[in-house]
């Protein structure tokens, strides 16, 4: 396994039912997370979903 330091590696997830989000499996495998684990999160907003009231 590569060995990697703890550094900002940014993905896109997109937030679904109950708020949650899927940590993508590269991600993973690089940190070794698994079921169970905690994690410290940032978050950055890059585009919202728009609501069916705005649209009309």
């Amino acid at each position: 396994m590569v060995e990697i330091s703890e550094e900002d590696i940014p993905f896109f997830a997109e937030v679904t039912a109950g708020g949650r989000i899927t940590i993508p499996e590269e991600i993973r495998k690089i940190f070794e997370i698994k079921d169970g684990d905690s994690l410290l999160c940032k978050i950055r907003i890059v585009k919202r979903r728009i609501q069916q009231q705005e649209q009309k």
